[in-house]
């Protein structure tokens, strides 16, 4: 599981230079649209762990995954049926983007208790990559579709919160309830 989300360009392809390859959270939110100049993926997974942390008083637990994956599922669910199709994932990720370009702010400084760090809702304050859902390489897993185990082609809402569970417990490599900055980034593929 935990490469499907953590991709990055790894090998040549015949004296072209590699396809930019995104980096996606575990919950699905693209961190990095890839190419020459775009965060590497310890650094794109590193700054997403600092901002769901942030959010839960410095530490990264279960819940605080969970908590993401609904924001995200919610942003990702435009006609708010409870699923997310693969046009509907189509459409949310080509409205991240106009012209390819990076969206940049300052970070939150403080956030209360019910505050919910999410990318694409109005009030949140920090860099967004932008990507066009045609730039995501086809031989890329989806990690927001595969989470539907039951192949429908289309993610309910517990398929997806189940998905970020097994990926809690997958992370969480001194099972401790907490999942440490190294933890998530030690998932990503080595170059």
């Amino acid at each position: 599981m935990a490469a499907l989300f953590a991709m990055a360009a790894c090998s040549s392809h015949g004296g072209r230079p590699p396809r930019p390859r995104p980096v996606f959270s575990p919950n699905g939110e693209i961190l990095s649209a890839g190419g020459k100049d775009a965060p590497s993926c310890p650094a794109a997974l590193g700054a997403w762990w600092d901002r769901i942390a942030a959010a839960h008083g410095g530490i990264f637990t279960r819940e605080a995954l969970v908590a993401d994956a609904n924001a995200q599922f919610d942003a990702m669910d435009l006609d708010h049926d409870g699923f997310i199709t693969p046009s509907e994932l189509s459409d949310y990720r080509s409205s991240l983007d106009d012209d390819g370009g990076m969206e940049t702010s300052q970070p939150p400084t403080e956030l209360g208790a019910d505050t919910q760090m999410h990318p694409h809702r109005r009030g949140d304050n920090y860099v967004q990559p932008k990507v066009r859902a045609a730039q995501i390489p086809a031989d890329v897993v989806d990690p927001v579709m595969s989470a539907d185990k039951s192949l429908s082609f289309k993610v309910s809402r517990e398929d997806f919160i189940a998905q970020a569970n097994e990926n809690f417990t997958e992370f969480d490599k001194n099972h401790d309830g907490k999942l440490s900055k190294e933890e998530l980034t030690d998932t990503c593929p080595a170059r």
